[in-house]
């Protein structure tokens, strides 16, 4: 387990082996309530009003399992105490942010399609715009995630980022005889920076590179999930 945001009131975190992330969540429920995004790989936000499906305005939402299911979104943020927002991942970028001085707190799920539809921004704008969060206010963590190591992809997607984001070209490597690779994070980060975020931690853990301590998709096919969770704790 990799804990985020220790210093704060929050319950944050990201799964690792052996654990299976489906599991833990369904652990996590045992404490409090647990909202579940669906992930279609946008970059739509919900905010999280209450733990009824109608607190999800904008969005299809309904309990399932005791789940609070949230559909056609990728991220979410919330004020409420007690309610874990979560996301699965099998190589995808998980991006959390606090605001300390609102008091809420937000989860994204960023893929290669979220990461260039500007999911972080997403997340940032949100944010400010549902509880007046400060951008400078905000303490963001990306990863553990695939790293530009081995994130290799077609001519098509290093031209779709360099087209959208003109400076994605310092995150877009090319090499002789071989496909280009794309760092995620890097540009993830670049996208809270543009918004206004400061506080920035990037993890350096590529979760292709190390099986002795992550599920990827990339590498072996493993349908096996890490969960990225966190919670505003009850005072």
């Amino acid at each position: 387990m990799i804990r985020i945001f220790e210093d704060l009131p929050v319950d944050a975190g990201f799964t690792c082996k052996p654990a299976d992330g489906k599991v833990y969540r369904a652990d996590l429920l045992k404490k409090a309530p647990v909202v579940r995004l669906s992930l279609v790989h946008g970059a739509s936000v919900a905010v999280i009003r209450s733990i009824d499906p109608a607190g999800a305005p904008g969005f299809r939402a309904d309990m399932d399992e005791d789940f609070l299911d949230v559909y056609d979104a990728d991220g979410a943020v919330t004020d409420l105490p007690g309610v874990y927002l979560t996301t699965t991942h099998g190589d995808c970028v998980p991006i959390w942010v606090c605001d300390p001085v609102k008091g809420a707190v937000g989860l994204a799920h960023a893929g290669w399609r979220g990461t260039l539809a500007g999911i972080a921004g997403s997340l940032v704008r949100t944010m400010a715009a549902a509880y007046g969060s400060d951008p400078a206010d905000l303490r963001a963590v990306i990863g553990p995630g695939i790293g530009a190591c081995c994130f290799e992809v077609g001519p098509d997607v290093a031209e779709a980022f360099t087209d959208r984001f003109y400076w994605a070209e310092d995150y877009v490597y090319a090499y002789p005889d071989a496909r280009p690779h794309v760092d995620l994070k890097g540009i993830n980060a670049e996208l809270l920076a543009l918004e206004g975020v400061s506080g920035i931690e990037i993890s350096p853990r590529c979760t292709c590179c190390e099986p002795e301590r992550f599920w990827s998709h990339r590498r072996s096919g493993d349908k096996t999930r890490m969960l990225a969770f966190i919670e505003k704790r009850k005072e």
